[in-house]
């Protein structure tokens, strides 16, 4: 399968491949999952969440290619200096209804990277970055089957929210590694 070398790869690509490796995740929350362990640049440990079934996994040449891709292109994304990080979410064509689940699992996902990669104290963050990261776990609990889930136009607004969130946090764990990032993981650590 040829990818764009500055593309995320397609959203139903990506979908085909983790369904076809037995993976319960969706197309966003693996996306998310790469995005919140890659501020910690520890992606070795989320593997675990892609797939139970390991041979099969291990077996996928394709799978494994899109996710190096994905990896490369969101650690690209997260050092662009114009900002240019994507999320990787379903087409416009897709209900307001399954992108703004998309979104709430993209925002799972990667709550769920953040913590696997150490970052367990949110309150430990620069507060910006803390109240992005209570945000982000806000959004990934949104209930999309409400009847008046807002519009378009509200999920856009929400998307530009979360795209340019993530990049705070980036920034922030990415330059206070040694301090808050650390803090967050020594806390944890005491338990």
């Amino acid at each position: 399968m040829e990818h764009n070398i500055s593309t995320l790869p397609e959203y139903e690509a990506l979908t085909t491949v983790l369904r076809r490796v037995n993976s319960q995740l969706s197309a966003a929350e693996c996306h998310g999952l790469i995005a919140g362990a890659l501020n910690t640049q520890n992606t070795a440990l989320i593997s675990r969440f892609f797939s139970e079934d390991d041979e099969r996994m291990k077996g996928d040449a394709e799978f494994a290619e899109l996710i190096s891709h994905l990896v490369h292109l969101t650690a690209q994304g997260y050092r662009d200096e114009d900002f240019n990080f994507q999320l990787l979410l379903p087409d416009d064509d897709v209900s307001l209804q399954g992108r703004s689940r998309a979104l709430a699992e993209w925002c799972g996902g990667y709550i769920m990277g953040l913590l696997e990669s150490g970052i367990k104290e949110f309150d430990k963050l620069p507060k910006d970055a803390a109240e992005v990261a209570k945000d982000l776990v806000d959004i990934s609990q949104l209930d999309a089957s409400l009847e008046n889930s807002g519009s378009d136009s509200d999920l856009m607004h929400l998307e530009e929210y979360v795209r340019v969130g993530v990049q705070v946090l980036y920034a922030v764990l990415t330059n206070t590694n040694g301090e808050e990032s650390n803090a967050g993981q020594q806390e944890s650590n005491k338990e």
